[in-house]
């Protein structure tokens, strides 16, 4: 089966690039309002809303999406393809990644329509209410407080859940949320969490702990990525284009004010230019939209010197890297046949039932519940309203192929998951991702060369502050104290594989120092890489752009995506930048009067 998939995306891929030089004749206009960089989560959103006014140029360096990704189970298998991911990796680090090929964890980037909206796992989650507050006194902006932002995340959303009210939530946007046909033991989960003290609440309002099925940008039980929802729909707009296979090397600027007056790429093999009278727009992510700003000359001095950069402005681009790293405790074992075993379920007729009528276990992400916790660091921290710990239940019996793409999506040694796995391929268990939600540790981008085909250089520096490894060692314990003294969990006999992780053996099982080596060796980015472009005042030393994402010491050039962010939200991005995508859209058209 795996090998008639690939043969599939080989072919269709193939056509996808014969179809888009074919049209590449009507690329003889290269003069727009708005170049837009990156058709992912933020440059989807940002193409849609301002073509509805302006003429725009909409630049991807990847194709189309493949049809496949739009099965939501095959999230985790389809990481890592070399034509819809940019392949990243992160550099060899002291406290973190330890048990990875080389010592280096695998990042993927999305690289095709839609970008990494193709391959997360659909978990729609907006963060905390705190997150943004703390935007608006970084920034002094009112427009980043929670009740402006809210209304953001409601203009996209589509919502259908048990959780449905005017003040948090909206129908009829672009994107479609609401839980999957197939929950799995979400409910199971949540009333485990209620046993010990958490809430079950909704997520995407305003809370301090609590737990709830995940949501997901679905629709009809497919994955409805930002390409589906904002994309699709306006691609015959005449003062619209878009041009896939397009790298962008740099920005192009003019005169005393730095004004940006357009961008060169690379399409199929030829440097172009295209020119925009009005604003260059960068949304190619919090790793992509860094490395083109330096390469522009826009970036720290002396780096850029390095490499025989002219400077256009000395700024802190590529600092302030954060991202979400979590650990997968368990397998915990359970009596009972409620958890999914994709060896047995997975049948013709599942096939038929989620094509037909969009139900099934192809609907899951893997992703079934999630739950928040404030760890005693926040409390002292006099933080105990905003939670710092995260969970998310994974609801899978470990098989061999899933141990092994295990191994190849996270570039870890097969042979450290079949020690880890003994004994347990196919029994009845779950997984709980134990998420640390505020990382302290911060990292950076550099670049590699001055060319733009070389990936940069990353260094998230996970672990780094000890409080990093406190948060998540407590959140181990109080995992362990959910799935073993929960009376759910009891019944069904629930405990933890009793087998050290590979590394790890030399301190005491379940220890603190076990569960700190654990996280250590057993490191699994989120995938949430932002911050390298940080909003702030004009005047401070960490800023990059201003509260209306403007490119400070430049003119006509803002950055919307992730990058933007001052620190990370609590939970996944994928819906925060949108909202970050919805609100830059209406500042620029705000600012250019319409």
């Amino acid at each position: 089966m795996l090998t008639i998939i690939s043969t599939f995306f080989v072919a269709f891929y193939s056509f996808d690039n014969f179809q888009d030089q074919m049209s590449s004749q009507w690329d003889v206009e290269d003069k727009f309002d708005f170049i837009i960089v990156g058709a992912g989560s933020a440059g989807a959103v940002v193409a849609n809303r301002l073509s509805e006014n302006y003429k725009v140029l909409l630049l991807e360096a990847g194709g189309e999406p493949n049809p496949l990704h739009r099965i939501p189970l095959l999230a985790m298998f389809l990481l890592q393809k070399p034509y819809a991911d940019w392949g990243y990796y992160t550099e060899p680090q002291e406290n973190a990644c330890l048990a990875m090929n080389k010592g280096k964890c695998s990042w993927p980037r999305g690289k095709s329509l839609g970008g990494s909206s193709n391959l997360n796992f659909m978990a729609y989650i907006r963060g905390h209410k705190n997150d943004y507050e703390s935007w608006a006194n970084i920034t002094g902006d009112a427009r980043w407080r929670y009740e402006n932002v809210l209304k953001y995340f409601k203009k996209s959303e589509d919502y259908h859940g048990e959780w449905d009210n005017d003040r948090y939530h909206s129908h009829g946007g672009n994107l479609r949320v609401g839980q999957p046909p197939y929950k799995g033991m979400a409910d199971v989960f949540c009333k485990a969490a209620e046993e010990v003290g958490i809430p079950t609440t909704d997520l995407n309002a305003e809370f301090i702990e609590g737990c709830s099925p995940v949501y997901l940008t679905q629709k009809r039980g497919k994955r409805l990525g930002t390409y589906h929802a904002f994309l699709k729909p306006i691609k015959q707009r005449r003062n619209f284009r878009i041009r896939k296979y397009s790298h962008v090397t740099k920005v192009l600027f003019e005169g005393p004010e730095n004004l940006a007056v357009g961008v060169e790429y690379v399409r199929h093999g030829v440097t172009k230019r295209a020119f925009a009278s009005k604003e260059v727009i960068l949304s190619a992510g919090a790793l992509n939209s860094p490395q083109i700003l330096m390469l522009s000359g826009v970036g720290p001095n002396e780096h850029l010197r390095s490499f025989g950069i002219p400077i256009i402005a000395d700024l802190p681009v590529g600092k302030n890297l954060q991202d979400h790293v979590f650990s997968l405790l368990g397998p915990f074992v359970v009596d009972q046949p409620i958890t999914l075993n994709l060896e047995a379920d997975l049948d013709p007729q599942e096939i038929k039932k989620f094509i037909k009528f969009g139900e099934g276990i192809l609907t899951t992400s893997f992703l079934q519940a999630s739950a928040y916790l404030v760890s005693e660091v926040a409390k002292s921290m006099g933080q105990s309203d905003w939670p710092d710990i995260q969970y998310f239940l994974i609801s899978a019996n470990i098989f061999e192929s899933l141990r092994d793409y295990i191994s190849i999506s996270q570039n870890l040694p097969l042979e450290v998951l079949k020690t880890f796995f003994k004994g347990i391929m196919g029994q009845n268990s779950f997984q709980i991702a134990n998420l640390l939600s505020h990382p302290f540790s911060k990292g950076e981008l550099k670049l590699n060369s001055s060319d733009p085909f070389k990936p940069p250089l990353f260094y998230p520096n996970y672990f780094e502050n000890d409080l990093d490894v406190k948060v998540v060692v407590e959140g181990a314990k109080r995992a362990l104290n959910l799935v073993e003294n929960s009376p759910t969990f009891k019944t069904m006999n629930a405990r933890l594989h009793n087998i050290s992780f590979p590394g790890c053996e030399h301190v005491p099982f379940r220890s603190d120092a076990y569960w700190e080596c654990y996280h250590k060796h057993f490191t699994l980015p989120l995938y949430h890489p932002c911050g390298t472009c940080a909003m702030g005042n004009r005047d401070s030393p960490n800023a990059v752009v201003d509260s209306k994402l403007r490119v400070i010491g430049t003119k006509n050039l803002r950055v919307i995506d992730a990058s933007i962010m001052p620190h990370i939200t609590s939970g996944n991005l994928n819906a925060p930048i949108i909202m970050i995508a919805e609100l830059g859209s209406d500042i620029i058209k705000s600012d250019w009067s319409i």
